[in-house]
């Protein structure tokens, strides 16, 4: 968990750098700023006593921010390190603290309510400037996974969200003290928002979204690497990292921040991912297949596109997804695939630097090469691709000191695009030389019928079912403020099935969603904070509702106990996983049966790795005031004796009852408290 904060922090450290800082030599004018830093960031962080090795820098940039680093670390060999990021306006950018208190485990006695109430005090003290016209948003606040709470503020003006001002906290759930801290802006000094006047509608906006940057219903797959299957499946799609919203005022496209042209999203054929390196007894009898040119053969193709190549490697390999052999070929500056039966040209990249030139060619003149060469290497695929128009936005919005063109040709099935199969072709702004290639197709394939699709504005509506679509601001690769249309809390892709309209994970199977629910039939209940209490540390029992009252099933108990960290796991594997760790014996496996007061005692002790104690009963003296089978006697006396059971108001352990959700709550959290 230390490293999963330290790797956050450090990605915001890099987003700051990325704004043009650079380090300088401190001056005399410096040291006069370096001793308010150091007072303002007292103000705001604690550091203790035993915190004395200091060091510091100072970053500037080229407009207007100049950020002092401090950072403090405990003597003697102790692992406690504090690091501040501070401007001289006494803002702070950065606060990330290290020490012992981040390896607690167990429940928290810190709620979530309380680990906000202090993030917003730490807001107010940080960022005084900024801190109230600051809101909380949902993002990644459901998650439970490490020790923090984390919360996430964003900057608002005439009530709307901002893109690209806010702040990530995480308060320690065991401590309630502030561990990390980072605030993201422009370098921007003055900040003018657009009116809220003379604006389109939100019909035409969802319009000019579904026209102009998606939904399309698209072709898309996954193999299965366990069972050796490509499952391709149709969806709508909605891809929220594309930089692209619909501007307000006119409904054209604008786009959020700066893009890097030289990056271009999509599966490649990835080496190491998907081929399969051979054995020498494997490749002798591939050799004695009929079909497969010689190594020899393969060179001589790869060289009529890569004349100077000197190959060093040459390895037959097997293209599991595809099932194609492959020869690939390297050399030091380069590198090559063929098609071993067929002797396609597959792939190549070319990083020498030889024949600079200064051509300076426009992007119409390099994708005019792009498609010649394709004629001339995949002229039947390239006949069933469709250019990708998404290029020519990501080219037009460039940089003008870019130096590659990237050009990609989706294929086409049944009128729609199949993303993951596609030809790319990179050129050389300068040379004009083609510096790689990349011929992603499957053959044999089956693509499902999509004649029974829903429409895409049904699908939009499936995703926009939380009314997540609507206006913000945002600022655009120039610093500009614009008002836009877009989805505001939305993350990463989102999959629709086009025929029944159900949200689809990455692997075309029925989305799971993992966020802790918000339960609305505890309120009142004699184990409502419990049960609260348990949600805000991870446990859970998945739904809207709790049913406080309803008995609970083996399945629904086990998986309660586990939520913190196995509700990935399907019904099959986590059964696998209970009977692997002795959690439960093969023939005790019922998921739907309700359990008993001695049934889950025996659950718990054995969650506690203490069975072959409560094996012993006859050392144990019945704690309850009513009569328990010889055979669970052991087990209801070690629940006892840890004050996880303690029986009823009368002291009976009623052995034979059913358990109900609320009871279960009760026992869960009282073994985790002995935890």
């Amino acid at each position: 968990m230390k490293l999963k904060k330290f790797i956050s922090f450090i990605l915001t450290l890099m987003l700051i750098f990325s704004m043009n800082f650079t380090k300088a030599f401190a001056t005399e004018n410096d040291s006069k700023n370096l001793e308010q830093a150091i007072e303002k960031a007292k103000n705001i962080v604690n550091i203790p006593e035993s915190y004395t090795n200091f060091s510091h820098s100072i970053i500037h940039n080229d407009t207007t921010t100049k950020l002092l680093e401090l950072n403090w670390a405990e003597k003697g060999g102790k692992q406690g390190n504090i690091s501040v990021s501070i401007d001289e306006n006494g803002n702070l950018y950065n606060y990330y603290k290290s020490c012992n208190e981040d390896t607690l485990t167990g429940i928290s006695q810190i709620t979530k309510e309380k680990a906000q109430h202090s993030a917003e005090e730490f807001l107010l003290k940080a960022l005084p400037s900024y801190a109230n016209s600051m809101k909380k948003v949902n993002t990644h606040d459901n998650d439970t996974s490490n020790n923090n709470y984390s919360f996430t503020y964003k900057q608002f003006a005439n009530d709307l969200p901002t893109d690209f001002i806010f702040v990530n906290i995480n308060v320690n759930k065991y401590t309630n003290e502030v561990t990390q801290f980072n605030f993201s802006k422009p370098d921007k000094s003055n900040f003018e928002y657009p009116s809220l006047d003379n604006i389109i509608n939100y019909e035409q906006a969802k319009k000019d979204y579904i026209e102009k940057i998606g939904l399309n219903l698209k072709y898309h797959s996954y193999y299965d690497y366990k069972q050796n299957k490509l499952n391709i499946f149709p969806a709508y799609s909605i891809d929220n990292t594309n930089n692209l919203a619909i501007n307000a005022k006119s409904g054209d496209i604008i786009y959020k921040n700066n893009i890097n042209p030289l990056y271009r999203e999509g599966k490649v054929n990835n080496i190491n991912e998907t081929l399969d390196t051979l054995t020498k007894e494997e490749n002798d009898a591939i050799k004695d297949i009929s079909g497969i040119i010689t190594k020899e053969e393969a060179e001589n193709i790869l060289k009529k596109y890569l004349p100077n190549i000197k190959l060093t490697n040459n390895y037959l390999n097997k293209n599991n997804i595809s099932n194609q052999y492959v020869w690939q070929m390297m050399s030091d500056n380069a590198y090559g695939e063929i098609d071993a039966k067929s002797g396609e040209l597959l792939a190549f990249n070319s990083y020498s630097n030889d024949n600079l030139q200064n051509k300076n060619l426009s992007k119409d003149e390099a994708k005019n090469i792009a498609e010649k060469f394709l004629k001339e290497v995949a002229i039947n695929k390239f006949s069933e691709t469709k250019y990708d128009t998404a290029t020519d936005l990501i080219l037009d919005n460039a940089s003008n000191d870019i130096r590659q063109y990237s050009f990609d040709f989706i294929r086409q099935v049944n009128g729609i695009a199949f993303i993951d199969n596609f030809l790319r072709v990179v050129i050389d702004k300068d040379t004009g030389n083609i510096i790689q290639y990349s011929n992603v197709w499957y053959d044999n394939v089956t693509f499902p019928d999509i004649n029974n699709a829903i429409t895409k504005e049904e699908a939009f509506d499936k995703v926009n079912t939380n009314q997540n679509f609507g206006l913000k601001y945002i600022i655009n690769n120039k610093n500009e403020i614009y008002l836009v249309y877009d989805f505001i809390d939305l993350s990463g892709f989102h999959l629709i099935d086009p025929i029944n309209g159900n949200r689809l994970d990455f692997n075309g199977e029925i989305y799971k969603d993992f966020k802790i629910p918000q339960y609305t039939d505890i309120n009142g209940h004699w184990c409502e904070k419990t049960i609260t209490h348990l949600l805000e540390n991870g446990y859970y029992l998945k739904g809207e509702q709790f049913n406080p009252d309803s008995n609970i099933t083996q399945i629904n108990f086990l998986r309660y106990l586990y939520s913190h960290t196995q509700n990935f796991y399907n019904d099959d594997e986590f059964y696998d996983m209970l009977i692997n760790t002795n959690i439960l014996k093969e023939e005790e496996k019922s998921p739907n049966s309700l359990l008993t007061n001695q049934e889950i005692a025996k659950l718990i002790v054995r969650y506690l790795k203490y069975e072959k104690i409560a094996l012993h009963s006859k050392v144990f003296v019945n704690p309850f005031k009513d009569e328990i089978d010889e055979n669970f006697k052991g087990y209801a006396a070690i629940c006892f004796s840890l004050n996880i059971m303690n029986g009823d108001n009368e002291g009976k352990f009623n052995p034979k009852n059913n358990v109900t959700n609320a009871e279960a709550a009760q026992i869960i959290y009282n073994l985790l408290m002995q935890n």
